[in-house]
């Protein structure tokens, strides 16, 4: 420890020994400087050009004293006599501008004044070309207008002949289709159908004959049962039938015709005779029904049938007849027209049906045919009617349209004139107004000049005196600085020097008593010397053995990085090995799943021969092999193009959408035909308005494009003369981005003051823009005047200038309209006929002052 502590004393006093070499050093210094400082040369020049500089000062005092005309110095003078002709200036080229923008407006009121006129002589030569033109607009609206009521009735006219063809067609159509179910419904009873391949069957009976009209019902009657029996030409062939009928348990009734024993002519057919009706009663309505009933096919089997089944019938008159005849002559069958049949074998009141024939169903499809024929042509002169009548309708429309606009242009044009002529006499006044403000400015601009004249006299003086006072004052502060760096300076190195001696009395009051100490330290300092030499050549050593050691590792390190890439390399490789050996395996699980597919679809198409196999063995008793050389069988109706098959499912698809029967169609047809025609009649009303509506919309987009038209015009007329008045020099417009599409256009606006190549209102500055929108405001005003407008401190961004020119454009406009002004300006105040304030006193309310403000008379 006491070593130790040795050592630390033996540092200490090392410290302190150099340091107070140091201080004694900076002391001794400090010491010869101050003295340098005190007695120099700087200081007695320094003192001798203050000396100067008093006497200067007194001498210039003496002389500028009259000049300066109660200014403290010359220089205090200029400035004031500066400012004054500045303001003098100033004023003189507003009122300048004033009488230029006058000027300006002056020419631009004839320029205006002149263009009035040209439009009012434009519009009273429109006027009159409209007026001519009139009566032709009224004549083609009144031939429109007939055109029109002969089209309405002519449609109305095609419509009901249409509604009763379409009626007609309905009807034959129902009719048909209820006399084909019927014979249907006889065919079906008597077993045709059952019966049709049996070897000798004629027909059913309805099919083979052919009844007078009038007749169905006394025919049907008067054959009773038989009326739904199937015709054969033969004994056997009516035991085939029967046997046939009673092995499939069906119903029905056959009719053969009866042979002639002593028919000898090869025909084997013996026909029935109607001798009991030969001998009628006389006086008698009776009339044979054999001779109102034919065989249209069949031929001898077919009549042999008929004089069988009804050659002793008659049809009477009345039922008491009726009755009568039959108990008179029990051989006779007696039928009436309503269908009552009496007989030996019983009497029967009205049959609820009506036989239906072949015959009967064929003209009631010749008559269905003619009506749909008849219906279209009925449809196609409705459809012409209707065109026709849209015409027409657009005929009367577009002259009713031109007639509007022949008002409108009428109307337009007169208050265009009414329009020009009062702006003639308005811009007459303001051509007055305008030419009166322009003499006072005048005279205001001569008065200025005057006292600027005055003013500029006395200013070479002032300007020399100045001068000279300036380059005193310069002096004077340069001088000043001077004394005051070198006292700066002395009192830095005095203050400098009192440290020093503190620190110096300090360390040695410290080294006292330490003497060997302080030997020992010299030495000690000597030595620490030289070793730090020897560190500086060791650093040396060791920085270049660092710069070869940083050389090898950037070497490693980069084969380090090469090494790491060739590893990131491999890695990415073995990745894309990876990823192909997946999109593989993926393709051969497609692959897989595709070949499974193709197999299940080979089954199911082995599957599906297999069975067709079995249908054409089991349907054709037919090999396949069999059928591939045979042609396809033909069908009529089949479209062109499309093969059997095709057929087949597009028939077979229809029958399934038609679904079932529907005995109610015809009244659902009529019901819905007479919703179609109130919808149709709707539709036309919808279309009429709609058109009506267009019409409106299109009258109303030209309106607003002819009145945009004329606004933007009179606008871009009245936005330039007052840039031109706003901005003397300066030009400005308004211009359309879409002329074109005067609905959906936008409005420009263009200024460019003078000397400036800007034109867009972004790029002025912000007084100049509020100045381009208070002359855009105004143009507005002047293009569709008010009777007041309203301003919210619209000029709190103007300067004096265009203040005034704003105050001037007040001026201007407070005769034609009342202006309300919000401002903080005491020149806009100043300009008002009245001020209104709102105050508040502390602890109250809000409070309304007005106060009306008293115009100073116009000097003479």
């Amino acid at each position: 420890v006491a070593a130790l502590d040795a050592a630390a004393d033996v540092d200490v006093v090392s410290t302190l020994e150099a340091e107070a070499a140091r201080l004694a050093t900076e002391i001794a210094s400090a010491d010869t400087e101050a003295a340098a400082g005190e007695a120099g040369p700087e200081r007695a020049e320094l003192n001798a050009a203050l000396g100067v500089w008093q006497d200067e000062e007194a001498e210039l005092r003496d002389r500028w004293g009259a000049e300066a005309a109660g200014a403290e110095n010359p220089d205090e003078a200029l400035t004031t006599l500066r400012a004054r002709t500045e303001l003098l200036a100033r004023a003189a080229r507003r009122e300048q501008e004033d009488i230029s923008a006058l000027d300006a407006r002056v020419a631009t009121l004839e320029q205006r004044n002149a263009a009035a006129a040209v439009r009012a002589d434009l519009a009273a030569n429109a006027v009159a070309e409209l007026e001519a033109a009139t009566g032709g607009v009224q004549d083609a609206l009144a031939t429109r207008t007939s055109d029109l009521e002969a089209a309405v009735l002519a449609a109305e006219a095609a419509q009901a002949a249409a509604d009763e063809a379409e009626q007609a067609r309905h009807r034959t159509a129902a009719r048909a289709e209820a006399l084909e179910r019927a014979l249907a419904e006889l065919q079906g009873a008597g077993g045709r159908e059952l019966l049709r391949d049996v070897d000798g069957v004629v027909g059913s009976l309805v099919d083979l004959v052919e009844i007078d009209a009038g007749w169905e019902a006394a025919f049907e009657a008067a054959a009773g049962a038989g009326v739904a029996a199937v015709v054969v030409d033969g004994r056997r062939s009516a035991q085939a039938a029967l046997t046939t009928l009673r092995e499939q348990g069906m119903t029905g009734a056959v009719l053969a015709p009866r042979r002639r024993a002593e028919d000898g002519n090869g025909s084997g057919y013996g026909y029935g005779t109607s001798t009991g009706a030969a001998s009628l009663p006389s006086g008698s309505s009776a009339q044979p029904v054999r001779a109102h009933v034919r065989a249209r096919h069949g031929g001898d089997v077919a009549e042999s049938v008929l004089d069988t089944l009804i050659g002793r019938a008659v049809r009477v008159d009345g039922w008491e007849e009726a009755i009568d005849l039959s108990l008179a002559r029990e051989d006779l069958v007696v039928v009436t027209p309503e269908g009552d049949r009496f007989a030996a074998t019983g009497w029967r009141v009205r049959s609820a049906t009506s036989v239906v024939t072949a015959a009967a169903v064929e003209e009631a499809g010749r008559r269905a045919t003619e009506a749909a024929a008849a219906a279209e042509l009925a449809r196609a002169a409705l459809a012409d009617s209707r065109i026709a009548l849209a015409r027409s309708r657009d005929a009367r429309a577009a002259a009713e349209r031109a007639a509007d606009r022949h008002a409108a242009a009428r109307e337009s044009a007169e208050a265009d004139a009414t329009r020009a002529a009062e702006e003639q006499r308005r811009l007459a006044g303001e051509q007055a107004e305008a030419r009166t403000a322009a003499a006072d400015v005048q005279r205001r601009v001569s008065e200025v000049t005057a006292e600027s004249d005055q003013l500029s006299a006395t200013r070479p003086a002032l300007e020399a005196a100045a001068d000279e006072w300036r380059a005193l004052q310069e002096r004077r502060r340069a001088l000043a600085a001077r004394r005051q760096e070198l006292d700066v300076r002395e009192a830095g190195l005095a203050e400098r020097r009192r440290v020093l001696a503190e620190r110096h009395a300090e360390v040695e009051r410290r080294l006292q008593g330490h003497t060997e100490e302080r030997a020992s330290a010299a030495a000690r300092r000597q030595r620490l010397e030289a070793e730090g030499a020897a560190l500086a050549r060791l650093e040396a050593v060791v920085t270049r053995e660092q710069e070869r050691l940083d050389g090898v590792f950037d070497a490693l390190r980069r084969d380090y990085q090469d090494q790491i890439d060739a590893v990131r390399a491999g890695g990415e490789k073995l990745e894309q090995l990876r990823h192909d050996r997946h999109t593989t395996e993926q393709r051969l699980d497609a692959v897989r799943t595709r070949t499974r597919t193709l197999d299940l679809e080979a089954n199911e198409v082995e599957l599906r021969t297999e069975t067709l196999h079995e249908h054409i063995h089991r349907d054709l008793g037919a090999a396949p092999e069999e059928l591939l050389g045979l042609p396809e069988p033909e069908v009529s109706d089949a479209p062109e193009g499309t093969t059997l098959q095709q057929h087949a499912d597009e028939l077979e698809r229809k029958l399934a959408a038609l679904g079932p029967v529907n005995p109610l169609a015809l009244e659902e047809l009529s019901v819905l035909e007479e919703r179609h025609k109130e919808l149709e009649a709707q539709v036309d009303d919808v279309r009429g308005a709609r058109r009506e509506l267009h019409e409106v919309v299109r009258t109303l987009d030209h309106e607003i494009m002819t009145s945009f038209t004329a606004a933007a015009a009179d606008v871009n007329e009245h936005f330039s003369a007052l840039i031109a008045m706003l901005f003397p020099g300066g030009t400005g417009r308004l211009s359309l981005l879409d002329p074109d599409d005067l609905l959906n256009t936008g409005v420009e606006i263009e200024v460019r003051p003078a000397g400036r190549n800007v034109r867009r209102v972004s790029l002025l500055s912000g007084g100049e823009r509020s100045m381009a929108a208070l002359a855009f405001l105004f143009a507005v005003f002047r293009s569709r005047p008010s009777p007041f407008y309203m301003m919210d401190e619209v000029e709190a961004a103007l300067d004096d200038v265009n203040l005034t020119r704003f105050l001037a454009l007040v001026r201007e406009f407070r005769d034609e309209a009342q202006l309300l002004i919000v401002s903080h300006q005491k020149r806009t105040m100043e300009t008002g006929d009245a001020l209104y304030g709102v105050t508040m006193a502390p602890g109250g309310s809000s409070q309304v002052i007005s106060q009306k403000v008293a115009k100073e008379p116009e000097p003479a």
